[in-house]
């Protein structure tokens, strides 16, 4: 019997969390939140489905993260006047602030683990996560 790579990839992803709980909560950010603003952070602007898959969230989810971070004045909504019906999100300069900051802890986080855990295994480890999730999906009859 194969042990469960599902409970070692939450296992591995709660020990490297482990790193960043801190760092958000001093900010008053979820995990949630902080994939959108990092992921705003890089491309912009972004369409409601694009944030959705590249955050690993529920677009129903993403809703409410969306509507919160507006709140906070982090993010801008925005429609496209030619495509009502789309939707797009991009950093304010608050959230570009905010991203600067809280960054930079992230950063010093992931150096220790790296020291920790070696730059080569990291790579490696790196590597083989990406090369993982790029596996076809299951047929539907699985």
């Amino acid at each position: 019997m194969h042990e469960s790579l599902t409970i070692a990839l939450l296992q591995a992803r709660e020990t490297a969390m482990s790193w960043f709980r801190p760092v958000l909560n001093r900010h008053n950010l979820t995990e949630q939140q902080w994939r959108v603003i990092r992921i705003l952070a890089v491309h912009r602007s972004l369409d409601f489905h694009q944030l959705a898959s590249e955050a690993c969230i529920l677009r129903p989810s993403l809703t409410g993260i969306l509507t919160r971070l507006e709140r906070d004045g982090l993010v801008w909504r925005m429609k496209p006047v030619s495509d009502q019906r789309k939707l797009f999100a991009s950093l304010t300069p608050r959230g570009e602030a905010l991203y600067q900051e809280a960054s930079h802890q992230v950063e010093q986080g992931y150096r220790e683990i790296e020291r920790q855990f070696g730059p080569e295994k990291m790579a490696q480890l790196q590597g083989l996560l990406y090369e993982f999730s790029a596996l076809p999906p299951p047929p539907d009859d699985v």
